[in-house]
């Protein structure tokens, strides 16, 4: 059985995200430093009884997906930068991103980014949110949660 690597040179996982929901490789912002990622694909359930079965019925509804992570919080990532292009995922950064509520495209990479390893990846588009930096007197950085609301469905390919 191939496993999924993350915790060796070149296998770590990316979170890319960009304000051009056309494609995501535009002028996108490497989300760096994750501390961890979750991705959630929750498909409900709808389920009913009738007078037809002796058994439970059931059918899918709309997924509600979303990508969960914690970052390390490195000043131009999370604050854009001013020389980036304006209005670009680098410009604003990912609190100027969820503060003005910008749509963006996203893509995860599971696997680094490397074609010849046959890297895993999740796409799609939705909105930054649950953005909450935090610190505390033993922890020498900031970190924050971060949420990505997908807004419908993901994507899963392979980079080629």
């Amino acid at each position: 059985m191939a496993r999924i690597t993350v915790n060796t040179t070149g296998t770590q996982p990316h979170l890319y995200v960009s304000t051009n929901t056309a494609n995501v490789e535009a002028n996108a912002l490497s989300v760096t430093c994750l501390q961890d990622i979750t991705v959630t694909n929750s498909t409900g359930i709808f389920s009913w009884t009738d007078f037809c079965s002796t058994d439970i019925n059931k059918v899918t509804t709309p997924a509600d997906n979303e990508v969960s992570t914690n970052i390390v919080i490195d000043e131009e990532g999370f604050f854009g930068n001013s020389l980036a292009t304006a209005n670009t995922a680098p410009y604003l950064g990912v609190a100027g991103i969820s503060n003005d509520k910008v749509e963006i495209s996203w893509r995860l990479v599971l696997n680094g980014d490397n074609a010849a390893t046959g890297a895993k990846y999740y796409e799609g588009t939705g909105y930054l949110s649950s953005v909450a930096p935090t610190v505390s007197p033993d922890s020498p950085v900031w970190v924050s949660p971060l949420t990505i609301a997908v807004d419908g469905q993901m994507t899963i390919g392979e980079i080629a």
